[in-house]
């Protein structure tokens, strides 16, 4: 234990409250400063504005990464039906977040919190192809890789030749495991294109699986991460593609209760407080002056803000005598759009599906989320849009428009279903984007100023940008402040061990 010792973390997002529980259980002193009213940044919650029965007014809002982004848009036709809601408060997440049984870092942190119950798993993925016909890929008792097999065999959306170049392409991912670290410089898109992937696998199968999971188109994407997501997501371990969805929204899920996790321990909690400037002396960060005029004093700093963010903090003269700190100019991001839709009737008994060759990409049935106040046979989905650009300019009436448009023509029961109410939510620089050569500009979580930390996900931690890389960035810098104070520990968890056939085929 470390007695004594205080930590002032920038940011209370998920990467900044993941250094900051393993630290507090380990007796420091930690402050978090949060600009925002609420804990968990871009993986966060809000309660929907009470407008239910309005007129819509045609107003949009959209976020960077620290703004509440909240565009309400309701048929007028319906005030009628909303009345019966109208005083039930519910929040909705700023974007659907889901994990994989592969992050097992975030799992951990669910754990520590003790909240891992708050997430529904499912082994089974649904996919609606452009005609409305189901699909599934799901386990069976085979060893990885080959657990998949049996559903792939049978994948409607793709023919034969399809599923034979995907096959190769997976043998090829196995083959090339040492190799995958140096593939960062090349798109994935080129490395499937080199591995003579069909169109049709390209459309129904690589898009839909890696837009989702890079957040970044495949013209663009790295094929490090690319082949990443499916070697730890799918091939190395048969249990690593067992999707969790948090069954309550993320406020309920982690962040209330990293709220209470560290009040109750001695930590302290700086909601709606702005920092304005890093102070810095001697290669040290020596103080935080925030808007009011505070001055904040550690023993060690840790920011978990965006690259942006960070910059203005930092004096120009650190920024421009360091190379790690001067990279953070060259980051680029990539959007995300959610969009959750309230019907008049169940639309679908499925939990999550994905979409086919569809502008909207993912399902997510909320209707029996803890967080639905609406009743009786009342629909609550959301639907996700990844790297969703061409989604910026349009206003949510339209969007709205486009995402039923879709469902209309893959779920027939839409085409009767009235809308009650609908929230549309643009975060235009949801995450960094993870392209092609972004590993040459991934800070390190250990920093060119001695006390001074980096946690986010778009820090270098080897993973696309995910919640599990926010928390694995958070864990490294909580290890990195101990090993300063000579009581290294491993916090980080070990990935999932790989198969033993699945070792067996790298080898030749």
């Amino acid at each position: 234990m470390v007695t004594g010792k205080t930590v002032v973390i920038l940011g209370g997002g998920l990467a900044g409250l993941a250094a900051a529980i393993p630290l507090i259980e380990e007796g420091f002193q930690v402050t978090v400063v949060e600009r925002k009213p609420f804990l968990g940044g871009r993986a966060s919650s809000y309660p929907i504005p009470s407008d239910r029965g309005q007129p819509p007014t045609g107003s949009e809002k959209m976020t960077s990464f620290p703004d509440t982004p909240l565009t309400r848009h309701l048929p007028t036709s319906s005030a009628r039906q909303l009345a019966p809601h109208q005083t039930a408060r519910e929040f909705i997440d700023n974007c659907q977040h889901v994990l994989l049984r592969c992050c097992t870092n975030l799992l951990d942190f669910y754990r520590r919190l003790g909240v891992e119950q708050g997430i529904a798993f499912y082994d089974r993925y649904w996919f609606l192809d452009e005609q409305g016909q189901l699909a599934t890929l799901s386990s069976s008792p085979l060893p990885a890789p080959l657990h998949l097999l049996p559903s792939f065999l049978r994948f409607g959306p793709l023919a034969w030749e399809d599923k034979l170049a995907i096959a190769r392409a997976f043998l090829s991912m196995l083959r090339q495991q040492p190799q995958v670290p140096h593939l960062d410089r090349m798109t994935m898109l080129q490395w499937l294109e080199q591995h003579r992937q069909t169109a049709r696998a390209i459309q129904a199968f690589w898009r839909p699986v890696l837009v989702s999971a890079l957040n970044e188109e495949l013209e663009v994407a790295s094929a490090r991460y690319g082949l990443k997501v499916f070697l730890d997501g799918m091939l190395n371990h048969r249990e690593a593609f067992v999707m969790g969805v948090p069954r309550v929204p993320l406020s309920q899920l982690y962040t209330e209760p990293c709220l209470r996790f560290l009040t109750q321990r001695g930590g302290t909690v700086r909601l709606r407080s702005s920092a304005t400037r890093l102070q810095v002396a001697s290669s040290r960060v020596c103080g935080l002056l925030l808007h009011d005029g505070t001055r904040l004093t550690g023993d060690y700093y840790l920011s978990s803000l965006p690259p942006d963010a960070l910059l203005k903090l930092l004096p120009e003269e650190v920024v421009d005598g360091s190379e790690g700190f001067a990279s953070l100019r060259r980051f680029e991001t990539s959007p995300i759009t959610a969009i959750y839709l309230w019907f008049d009737r169940q639309i679908t008994q499925l939990k999550q599906v994905a979409l086919l060759g569809r502008k909207i990409q993912w399902i997510f049935n909320k209707a029996s989320s803890a967080d639905s106040a609406l009743g009786g046979e009342d629909s609550y989905v959301g639907l996700v849009v990844s790297a969703s650009r061409k989604l910026l300019p349009l206003g949510p009436g339209a969007i709205v428009e486009m995402a039923l448009a879709d469902l209309r023509e893959v779920l027939p029961t839409v085409r009767e279903a009235v809308v009650l109410s609908t929230v549309v939510i643009k975060e235009p620089f949801a995450t960094f984007s993870c392209r092609a050569g972004c590993d040459e500009i991934r800070a390190k979580q250990k920093s060119a100023l001695e006390n001074f930390f980096i946690s986010g996900d778009w820090t270098d931690t080897g993973w696309p940008p995910t919640m599990e890389g926010a928390v694995r960035s958070g864990y490294r810098c909580a290890e990195l402040i101990l090993e300063r104070e000579g009581q290294a520990s491993s916090i980080l968890q070990p990935d999932l061990p790989t198969a033993r056939l699945s070792r067996w085929i790298a080898c030749f």
